[in-house]
């Protein structure tokens, strides 16, 4: 795979509209994957089949990540889903969201590659822009990027890509969340969103587990932040954006999502695996995603 190289040429390539669906159990599913429970007054709202609250947010950011994982993306992206597979991460993130999605529906996702880079150990970065509009209305739901890490795939004299840098204060945290996580995670992850990357099912190289799927614990921090911040309000959430994944997650590691509130609905957070946790070898605290920043209203 170290032959495989990203053609700078995607930069500015538009593909073909990508239309999903969900119903009331999708968000019933993504609850229960980040950690909701029904001993728990805040979830139980948003896990009864006859909820009133609006979908949940993460379906929206599923379906841009199921529009980049068709073969027409990924064939020119890096020659196809199979070699994505081996070498390919998405690091960063953002989503902002702009209108409340219904308990069922239909959404149309248009995406594009806007940028091509590399790294100085000659990983490929690729910046991926998507929009989503509702099915019906046409009505913009979200808007967003994601940054794609492709290990040794760098063009020849490539250019840098900065991932956002978002400065997390000293201090100690305001907030902090702690979470088990379940054996199943990445099953119990990949039923809502489709993403069966088998990274997240077969243990592979010198990884002790499968990996945690990334969207599952963005939706985590999201839940946690709708709980701590918003009254469990997830739909309050506007925007989150995810500055760097530094290391990977294996289940059973448990979390800590490590909070600070800057006021005005500005969050800022981490998510850690706490040092007596990990099952990796490594010492001290593990942190699984680093520099996020949401905007609550």
């Amino acid at each position: 795979m170290a032959d495989a190289k990203v053609d700078p040429a995607i930069a500015g390539k538009r593909f073909s509209e990508f239309e999903f669906s969900w119903d009331w159990s999708t968000t019933q599913q993504i609850v229960r994957a980040t950690g909701g429970s029904v001993t728990s007054d805040i979830d139980v709202p948003w896990m009864m089949r006859d909820s009133d609250r609006p979908a949940h947010p993460m379906i929206l950011f599923n379906g841009a990540l199921v529009a980049r994982n068709r073969e027409e993306v990924m064939k020119a992206l890096i020659g196809g889903y199979d070699v994505w597979q081996d070498v390919g991460r998405w690091g960063s993130g953002h989503a902002a969201f702009k209108a409340p999605i219904a308990q069922s529906g239909s959404a149309r996702v248009g995406c594009e590659f806007t940028e091509v880079g590399g790294t100085s150990k000659g990983h490929a970065l690729v910046r991926f822009n998507f929009e989503v509009d509702d099915g019906s209305s046409g009505e913009r739901l979200m808007d967003g990027w994601m940054l794609l890490f492709l290990l040794g795939c760098a063009p020849e004299n490539a250019g840098k890509i900065s991932p956002p840098r978002i400065a997390i204060p000293e201090r100690g945290a305001d907030k902090t969340i702690e979470r088990d996580t379940d054996v199943d995670v990445t099953f119990d992850w990949a039923m809502p969103s489709g993403d069966w990357n088998s990274t997240h099912f077969v243990t592979k190289g010198s990884n002790p587990a499968p990996l945690v799927h990334g969207p599952r614990n963005m939706g985590l921090v999201m839940q946690d932040a709708g709980r701590a911040f918003a009254d469990g309000r997830v739909d309050r959430i506007r925007s989150i954006t995810l500055g760097s994944m530094p290391a990977p997650h294996y289940p059973p590691e448990p979390t800590e999502t490590r909070f600070w509130d800057e006021g005005d609905g500005r969050i800022l957070g981490r998510l850690v695996v706490p040092a007596a946790g990990r099952t990796d070898g490594g010492e001290g605290d593990k942190v699984v995603i680093d520099q996020i920043e949401i905007a609550i209203g």
